[in-house]
């Protein structure tokens, strides 16, 4: 678009078009703000281009690929048969298309948002230059989200190797295929390309996956990889990298062994995305870990607000959206409220699904708490559609049951964790859930046995003592 000198001056604009960077700009436009959204990249950010859209899209044919290949389990015989998988990556890039539709500048154009492309940075606290162009905001949000981290391996970034921003490009899935890092993002995709045909390795320094889950969510990934084929090596570092039509990773744990694979993937991490903003010109307070701000999401600088990744972990879509809720309600309104403060649910989308909130019981105080486990082999719904592997862990104040975390692992374990967090955050405790009315025989059948638990195990357990 252009601007003049006459309409260089917005009421807000908003650094970034990712999730939060998208709530404020569309909400403050519809309460007929003048605004402005500056974006370098693709619009919709990276939960639309290249994290949540494109990985679950993936994810979704895997599912299918692997149904095929279990049907026998079900009592489906079928023929041998052999499969092309390339198409999933064909469609993974058609629904992100789709979706960015409904985000892009001529989108947000019709909700009256003013669009700008091209890299923000500040020249004083109110002014920004954007490709020769210059733009002053009486507020302005920043928004510009994180970025993959680079490990510093030797002979790494000489190699084309694969991060989030990269790998839905692949026009083919690759027969061979190693990760480094497992997190939720390579731990999701190194089962999803493994189901769609990869021979997948997956290198983790530490011993587990999914460091941050419960040991027992641990262990119920772990077992499903080595069913699937996934070749672990945990406890392992990388050593170094090259590249030649094939990727050689040296590896040392125990012993050193080299690792060859058609593709490599690095997903170790993520950082805040400050670079070119030039912050101090804006008189920012900023470190390398992000943006601090306040109870409100103001900066050191009360017309600079801060929302999502570009603050500080956790790198969430939904909580850089519930931040721009806030923000947008405190630019909008003549009194602040602060941010929410209610614990922050995590789902990684593995098969089966991990999905957590609030303490781990290891962050308790083992006298003051109780803890609830029911396993999904003791759920009707869950021996019928032959997913028992999984469970429910809900840990909570000993006698009151106040909720403090909980765990689930199963096929659609991030609807199910929704009980939960909605008990937590209406301050319900666990007792209450036994006596909601659940249809049967859906999973969350887990939630309320764990719930009765209360009384079984915690109160007429105290007495038979």
């Amino acid at each position: 678009m252009r601007i003049s000198a006459m309409s260089n001056r917005y009421d807000i604009i908003v650094i970034g078009a990712g999730a939060g960077g998208l709530v404020v700009a569309i909400g403050a436009a519809a309460a007929k703000k003048r605004v402005l959204l500056i974006e370098k990249g693709l619009f919709g950010g990276d939960c639309t281009n290249y994290g949540c859209i494109p990985s679950k899209s993936l994810i979704a044919s895997a599912h299918i690929a692997h149904f095929l290949k279990v049907s026998n389990d079900y009592g489906i015989k079928t023929s041998p048969f052999s499969f092309d998988a390339s198409g999933a990556l064909t469609r993974v890039r058609k629904v992100v298309e789709e979706i960015r539709s409904h985000e892009d500048p001529a989108a947000l154009s019709k909700l009256g948002v003013e669009t700008l492309q091209g890299i923000a940075s500040f020249m004083d606290p109110h002014t920004l230059a954007v490709e020769g162009k210059t733009v002053c905001g009486k507020q302005i949000v920043i928004a510009t989200g994180s970025y993959p981290v680079i490990p510093p391996i030797e002979g790494l970034q000489d190699t084309p190797f694969l991060n989030n921003e990269t790998v839905f490009d692949l026009q083919e899935i690759p027969k061979r295929m190693i990760f480094i890092g497992g997190g939720p993002i390579s731990s999701e995709l190194s089962q999803a390309f493994s189901r769609l045909g990869s021979n997948v390795t997956l290198i983790e320094s530490r011993q587990s996956l999914l460091e941050r889950e419960e040991p027992e969510a641990q262990k119920v990934i772990l077992d499903t990889f080595q069913k699937e084929g996934v070749s672990l090596l945990l406890g392992c570092r990388t050593e170094r990298v090259s590249y030649n039509n094939t990727f050689r990773v040296e590896v040392r744990g125990a012993t050193t062994q080299t690792v060859e694979g058609d593709a490599l993937f690095v997903g170790v991490g993520r950082q805040p995305h400050l670079k070119q903003l030039n912050l101090e010109k804006g008189k920012v307070n900023h470190s390398e870990k992000g943006i601090p701000v306040n109870d409100y999401g103001q900066t050191n600088q009360n017309h600079i607000w801060a929302i999502g990744d570009v603050t500080s972990p956790p790198y969430f879509t939904h909580y850089a959206e519930n931040q721009g809720r806030a923000v947008l309600i405190n630019l909008l309104l003549p009194f602040k409220l602060k941010k929410s403060s209610q614990p922050i649910p995590r789902c990684t989308y593995t098969d089966p699904e991990v999905a957590s909130i609030g303490l781990k019981e290891e962050e308790c105080n083992p006298k003051k708490i109780a803890v609830y486990t029911v396993p999904f082999s003791e759920v009707d719904r869950s021996i019928t559609s032959g997913r028992t592997e999984g469970f429910v862990k809900v840990i909570t104040k000993k006698w009151s049951s106040k909720i403090l975390g909980a765990t689930v692992v199963g096929p659609r374990a991030g609807e199910m964790l929704m009980e939960l967090s909605t008990a937590m955050f209406a301050k319900l405790p666990l007792r209450k859930l036994s006596n909601l009315m659940h249809p049967y025989p859906i999973e969350n059948l887990a939630i309320r046995k764990a719930a009765d638990k209360w009384l079984k195990e915690t109160i007429i357990g105290a007495f038979r003592k």
